[in-house]
């Protein structure tokens, strides 16, 4: 997947698991929300649409000094 391109989940506000299937067409997605809401009468289903992503990088840089060998 490019980092461009978005990708739909079928979210249950009241669901054990947090989702994890990526849908990339609107319509699977909502072919899924679909077949769950049939498996579970009652549950709520939403097709939610990944608009934009943040990742946090931290790196870390590491630079060795040259030393005398002298612990001090």
């Amino acid at each position: 997947m490019a980092l461009s391109e978005t990708f739909f989940i079928v979210w249950n506000p009241k669901g054990p698991h947090s989702p994890r299937e990526r849908h990339y067409s609107q319509s699977i997605a909502e072919k899924e929300a679909r077949r769950l809401a049939l498996d579970h009468p009652g549950h709520d289903y939403f097709v939610m649409m990944a608009a934009v992503r943040f990742r946090a990088t931290e790196p870390v840089e590491i630079e060795r000094f040259a030393t005398d060998e002298i612990p001090f």
